[in-house]
């Protein structure tokens, strides 16, 4: 027995189990021109639905599917969430790819737990108050410029805010279960606001603005540092990288270093450091000598 099948462009899908679900891809490259979602009644006990490559526009046609957990929407036309309402059993949205402006039509998600909406057309991060279950939060490649309303999101680990318009670390205070954190190619010019993110583990800082290396002295579980590609002209805070005693990978590469400094940049050459602990030492042994 089937376990329940839709057409799209005359061309039929068939459902089939897959990792402990349900699912029914219709991203076939074969097809084009598929703007509009229809006809999924006839499947609607699938848990994972892929429609991703597709020119959809608008997310409608969906309400029956009550029991999908998994919905891929990726490379689409899609402008706005509006549509999902029903579907309160989804944990998993990848909408990546699209043309959405804003974060509205969440509110009924309780159970989101990883949300992806990268590269696309946001400009502000309003509308995820009620996703308090969320591990994951992906928006990079948007417009974003100011982190903000996040603060319900607790059990949030991973946050990827690369590539926006952010300026300055902000209203992270209440992410203590975070553990990485990209906020590269942004406009950022001040390491801040990370004091109380203890279990950060990695923390990506890359195409920047920062010109010190500081304000990460209280992040005793940082294991990864990527500062590649800002403004640091000297190194006169590195030492107080020794509090992050698990730090093992440290990216320093493409910084305008200056001065007396540019001498201890060219004898170690290599930025990106896997022995931090010796990096470090080698550096207050370079000072002393120079009388630093």
């Amino acid at each position: 027995m089937g376990l329940g099948s839709v057409k799209f462009k005359g061309k039929k899908f068939n459902v089939r189990e897959e990792t402990g679900h349900l699912r029914l891809y219709v991203n076939d490259m074969d097809i084009v021109d598929v703007t509009e979602i229809k006809g999924l009644e006839k499947v609607k006990n699938i848990t994972a639905l892929d429609l991703s490559n597709n020119k959809i526009t608008e997310l409608t046609g969906l309400d029956e599917l009550t029991n999908l957990n998994q919905l891929f929407l990726n490379n689409n036309q899609v402008k706005g969430i509006e549509g999902l309402e029903s579907l309160t059993k989804l944990d998993r949205i990848f909408l990546n790819g699209n043309q959405i402006l804003e974060l509205k039509g969440l509110d009924s998600l309780t159970n989101l737990q990883w949300l992806e909406i990268n590269n696309n057309n946001i400009t502000e991060l309003k509308g995820l108050e009620s996703s308090t279950e969320l591990i994951k939060l992906e928006l990079h490649g948007n417009q974003i410029k100011e982190i903000k309303n996040l603060e319900l999101l607790t059990n949030l680990q991973v946050l990827r805010l690369d590539r926006n318009l952010i300026s300055e670390i902000k209203n992270l205070e209440t992410l203590t279960n975070l553990r990485v954190l990209f906020l590269d190619h942004n406009q950022i010019t001040e390491i801040k606001g990370l004091d109380t993110l203890h279990k950060l583990t990695n923390v990506t800082l890359n195409d920047n603005k920062i010109k010190d290396i500081k304000g990460l002295e209280t992040l005793v579980s940082l294991e990864t540092l990527y500062l590649d590609s800002n403004q640091l002209t000297d190194f006169h805070n590195l030492e107080s990288l020794e509090k992050n005693e698990k730090l093992k990978l440290l990216y320093l590469n493409f910084n305008p270093v200056e001065g007396e400094e540019k001498q201890f940049a060219t004898d170690v050459q290599d930025f990106e450091v896997d022995k931090v602990r010796e990096f470090l030492a080698s550096y207050k042994k370079w000072k002393q000598a120079n009388g630093k």
